[in-house]
């Protein structure tokens, strides 16, 4: 008999709650429901799709005949609040970086100790302002 049901692995303690919500409120979707948000998700990461009103779950969640699961308009929430988020802390990182190491010349290991931040992310960004600030 095939189990129904599966152990998810250990969960970094820093993880967003909003990430552990995702989580949870997915695996309570039905399996259509959970089709729907996977589809939506790989219309949201082809470059080339921008106008996502199209879409099957922008569809049924604009149609005010159909009857959508509080569960998939949560869910849909929270990835809003989760992507703004991560918008929000992208730009922070990318003004921290251009501050520190592009106009006050710090190192990336000096600025990964000073805010106790991950070198390897101000590395990245470092990287992107190199690149392109020689341009």
């Amino acid at each position: 008999m095939e189990p129904k049901y599966i152990q998810l692995p250990p969960l970094p303690l820093d993880l967003p709650t909003e990430v552990i919500e995702m989580i949870w409120l997915y695996t309570r979707l039905s399996g259509e429901e959970q089709e729907m948000v996977q589809d939506f998700i790989r219309e949201n990461l082809k470059k080339e799709n921008r106008n996502l009103d199209g879409t099957g779950l922008s569809k049924v969640l604009e149609d005010s005949d159909e009857e959508v699961n509080s569960d998939v308009k949560e869910f849909i929430d929270l990835m809003r609040k989760l992507v703004g988020t991560l918008i929000a802390q992208s730009c922070e990182m990318a003004a921290l970086v251009y501050q520190n190491y592009y106009i006050e010349k710090k190192s990336t290991e000096e600025i990964s100790k000073e805010f106790n931040v991950d070198e390897e992310s101000i590395r990245i960004v470092s990287q992107y302002y190199d690149k392109n600030m020689k341009s």
